[in-house]
């Protein structure tokens, strides 16, 4: 049973509702009309213009019994299977949707409208969402708060997806991170962790990380537990202000083991894209690539 709570009035209406006690998102497939009909769903989809499906609609509300097939033991009414339109909340969903082509793809985690992703579909099994990549120096990483809340770059080139979707997106299930790096010298390596979330904006997006396996050294885990910082906005555990003196956005400790926010090319001490155990401080990665993935039961 469906109880209608609020009530949002756009060009498609966005209903929250109560599903036998479960909040969910819902979409009003058309408003201008008499009846309407939402779509229960337990996270947002895509909209749908209004005029879209209405005389179809319309028919299902004078014929709500019209079965059409059974999914799962679950009888559904022609109604449900014209609105129940799947939609990806990651690349691991992009991927079990039959898309295997590394490449830019659109994805709505719980509690989005959707945003563009670049998806990893040729490491480790794929499926992985990429939320940092450096690979030339053309994106100025020293930037502000709001920048790396939102996000900046290109999913072409070099780009930070965002806290904000990152907290989103981590926050649907069990994620892991994988890091994927290169030496000037063409020498690759990775560092893999089983467990990886970041916090709410509230809390500064805290890092959490653990479970460290690869072939670079683990340059990474002594940073979880600490708050996100920028150049304008220091919340690190050192009496001074990393990100200022590093010149990145990231979850700096006192300072660092990792800095893969900082200057591309650098070669002055803890401002370059460092990964500590690899290549100290002095030398800067050419490539660098953070990704993560949702677990799923095989």
């Amino acid at each position: 049973m469906f109880y209608i709570i609020a009530l949002v009035h756009l060009p498609t209406i966005i209903v929250l509702t109560m599903n036998y006690g479960m909040p969910c998102y819902c979409n009003i497939v058309f408003h201008a009309e008499e009846k309407t009909t939402n779509k229960s769903v337990s996270k947002p989809i895509v909209t749908v213009p209004n005029q879209h499906l209405h005389s179809q609609v319309q028919e299902m509300f004078e014929n709500k019994s019209s079965v059409l097939l059974t999914n799962r033991n679950k009888r559904m009414t022609r109604l449900e299977v014209i609105l129940n339109e799947i939609v990806p909340r990651d690349c691991v969903d992009i991927q079990l949707m039959g898309h295997n082509k590394t490449g830019i793809y659109k994805i709505y985690p719980t509690g989005t409208l959707g945003f563009s992703v670049r998806c990893d579909m040729d490491t480790n099994g794929g499926g992985w969402t990429v939320f940092q990549r450096r690979v030339d120096g053309t994106v100025n990483f020293a930037r502000g708060w709001t920048e790396y809340q939102v996000g900046f770059g290109s999913l072409e080139g070099e780009f930070w997806m965002g806290n904000q979707q990152l907290h989103m997106l981590t926050s649907q299930g069990w994620h892991e991170l994988r890091v994927d790096m290169e030496r000037t010298n063409g020498h690759r390596f990775y560092a893999k962790y089983n467990v990886f979330s970041v916090a709410r904006p509230e809390d500064r997006y805290i890092l959490f990380v653990d479970g460290f396996s690869g072939s670079g050294g683990d340059s990474f885990s002594g940073q979880s537990g600490y708050r996100f910082s920028t150049i304008d906005s220091d919340n690190d555990g050192y009496a001074g202000h990393c990100a200022l003196d590093f010149q990145g956005g990231w979850w700096y400790s006192t300072c660092h083991a990792s800095n893969l926010n900082g200057v591309y090319g650098s070669q002055q001490y803890g401002k370059g894209l460092n990964w500590a155990t690899t290549t100290g401080y002095h030398e800067s990665l050419s490539f660098t690539e953070m990704k993560t993935r949702r677990w799923i039961s095989k």
